[in-house]
């Protein structure tokens, strides 16, 4: 059976101590176990002994003694071999006593007894003891041996009460068990507590291996459950990829201020330069708000590293068609194809999609069109391809430019660095958000006869 009403009968802890947890865990039904058994065995004994005092008092009464009359003895032990304390007495009908204990009291009025050899059992009180009394109704046989020649008599033996009781020796003896249960508890609660102790040793391992890294890798040098092994690894491998995230960061930010700082001191020397009388204000102006927008260019480049750090936290992404993200940045920089004079064309099938960000997309589309159109000559040509191929979707720009050479293609795509021309973060980023979105993006050179026709930007997404 299952169902939601089940969920609320799967109890799970909610914190404390995984060693009190095992030890309540196997300890508690380990020692209701053994007192289940104690009961269990106390019960028996104590059903044993009641039935072995009653057959005793049975039997002491089938074999009466012969007494003196006038024996007053409140000890005295008819029967044969060692026994505990026997109080026994002889009384008439009307409770006279003829032999026996005077401490033994009559025969209660509600304690009929009926017929010849029935045995009527009840409680009473000698001295301070309680006792456990048989008493029967016994006929004298006449001088001749015959039945009937004396009077009706009424025995009663008594036996204390305790014998009843379980007996702590007996019971802990080689014959009772209960010796062997309790050692064998004493055992395992012993076993329990090391196990549980080792536990939380494995635990405390466990979390020295998170803090204190290995050398071969992450979880390599952890010795503990193997149960344990893929969590501490994963978590050394979380903590590795947090450490080489922060890192990156630092570094990023280092770089970040210090390509802020050369707009921000080339802005301020224009200023100067405008209030000196050294430059003309127009041409002053011109030159700042070119300084402005190279400014603005970068702190939206370092914002759009931003967004592909959220990217990359999403897990699954949407499908984006490519064909209208490529459409909307072709028609952004349309006035840069424009004042160019530059050939352009846009082909592929219109419903194409991958995964990604349509935003960041277009981010990295911009970028890659704006480097095309920085380096195609005036009255050249360039385009976007998409295509579909087997196993594989493709986003292709290409240009007529120069080229690239081999050494400036290692570095290209490196943080605030680029070929002559070029932009410091673009590139870098194009990657990342290509990357972000399952995605590799190259650049390299188109090949007509030998020489260079010029650069093509490829992003492609496996299936």
């Amino acid at each position: 059976m299952s169902g939601p009403w089940l969920q609320h009968l799967r109890w799970r802890p909610h914190g404390g101590s995984l060693q009190r947890l095992l030890l309540v865990g196997l300890l508690v039904p380990l020692w209701a176990l053994v007192a289940l058994m104690a009961v269990v065995q106390v019960v028996q004994q104590a059903r044993f002994n009641a039935a072995a005092q009653d057959a005793a008092l049975r039997m002491a009464l089938t074999h009466w003694p012969a007494v003196l009359p006038g024996d007053t003895s409140p000890t005295q032990e008819p029967l044969a071999g060692p026994a505990p304390s026997i109080w026994y007495r002889e009384s008439s009908l009307d409770g006279e006593r003829l032999a026996g204990s005077d401490a033994l009291p009559r025969l209660p009025s509600s304690g009929v007894v009926v017929g010849e050899g029935v045995v009527h059992f009840y409680l009473a009180q000698v001295g301070h003891r309680l006792v456990r009394v048989a008493a029967t109704l016994h006929q004298p046989a006449g001088v001749d041996g015959g039945p009937g020649a004396g009077n009706a008599v009424v025995r009663q033996l008594a036996r204390p009460f305790s014998e009843r009781l379980p007996n702590i020796d007996r019971l802990m003896g080689e014959g009772g068990g209960l010796r062997a249960v309790l050692l064998l508890a004493l055992v395992m609660t012993v076993v329990a507590a090391a196990l549980a102790r080792v536990a939380s040793g494995w635990l405390e391992h466990a979390s020295a291996s998170l803090t204190q890294p290995d050398a071969g890798g992450p979880g390599q040098g952890y010795k503990g459950p193997s149960e344990l092994a893929p969590a501490v690894q994963h978590f050394g491998e979380l903590q590795q990829s947090q450490s080489r995230w922060i890192e990156a960061q630092r570094r990023f930010l280092a770089d970040a201020t210090h390509q802020m700082r050369t707009p921000m001191a080339v802005l301020r020397t224009q200023l100067q330069s405008a209030i000196a009388g050294d430059v003309h204000v127009v041409d002053a102006l011109h030159q700042m708000l070119h300084t402005v927008d190279r400014a603005s260019n970068l702190a939206n480049q370092l914002l759009s590293l931003s967004k592909v750090e959220q990217l990359k936290r999403m897990g699954e992404l949407p499908s984006v068609n490519l064909h209208a993200v490529a459409r909307e940045a072709v028609m952004e920089l349309a006035p840069l194809i424009a004042a160019k004079r530059l050939d352009f064309a846009l082909d592929g099938p219109d419903e194409m999609t991958a995964p990604g960000d349509a935003a960041l997309l277009g981010e990295l589309m911009r970028n890659l069109l704006a480097n095309a159109i920085h380096h195609t000559p005036v009255h050249g040509r360039l385009g976007v391809l998409l295509r579909n191929s087997t196993g594989r979707r493709e986003l292709l720009v290409w240009d007529e430019g120069p080229g690239i050479d081999d050494a400036v293609r290692q570095r290209l795509f490196q943080p605030f660095s680029a070929g002559k021309g070029g932009v410091g973060l673009g590139l870098s980023i194009c990657r990342q958000i290509a990357e972000s979105m399952g995605a590799e993006v190259t650049l390299f050179n188109r090949l007509d006869a030998g020489q260079v026709v010029g650069v093509d930007a490829l992003v492609a997404w496996e299936d």
